[in-house]
């Protein structure tokens, strides 16, 4: 991996980190309702993607306009780590210092009754319901495990997204 692809791929990831610390705190401290608004999360996954299309597409041109899989791929996950990364640290922060405990029940309310609609819309048996009632009982979304958890998850998800990406930007060889 050469010093082109780290350093675009992280300056392009330490934007995309900064839009996605923005995005958090108008959540969080603006409009608390978007948390379970699934547009709000379409929306981030958009942002994630295009950020990492950003990168390969400015890497290919610093490359003169040639890049294997290996490079793309490695552009676009540089940046989705860097941005992912600062903000998983940022939610870290607000969930330990900045909101109030009454604060965070009403987020796992909101969140536990988003699941249970869920649920319902999806016809689900009443047996499953009830499982999701009783696991948002014990549920604590704010420690640094289920954070940590989280940003793996989701940085897995971006990676089979990129796989994707990553192939369709490549260059072809012509035999």
């Amino acid at each position: 991996m050469t010093d082109i692809i780290k350093k675009t791929g992280f300056s392009i990831g330490l934007i995309l980190g900064i839009l996605l610390i923005l995005l958090s705190s108008y959540i969080y401290f603006v409009n608390l309702a978007l948390l379970t608004n699934v547009w709000a999360g379409v929306s981030t996954l958009a942002l994630t993607i295009i950020f990492g299309i950003i990168s390969i597409v400015v890497i290919k041109g610093k490359l003169g306009g040639f890049i294997t899989f290996k490079e793309a791929f490695s552009g676009y996950f540089i940046t989705i780590l860097t941005g992912s990364l600062l903000s998983c640290l940022y939610l870290i922060l607000i969930y330990n210092f900045a909101l109030s405990p009454e604060i965070k029940a009403n987020i796992v309310l909101a969140m536990r009754d988003f699941d249970v609609n869920l649920l319902k819309q999806n016809l689900m048996p009443q047996e499953n319901i009830n499982q999701t009632l009783e696991f948002y009982k014990t549920f604590d979304p704010f420690t640094i495990k289920e954070v940590i958890t989280a940003f793996i998850k989701y940085l897995l998800r971006d990676c089979l997204i990129g796989f994707l990406v990553a192939l369709i930007f490549r260059n072809k060889r012509n035999l």
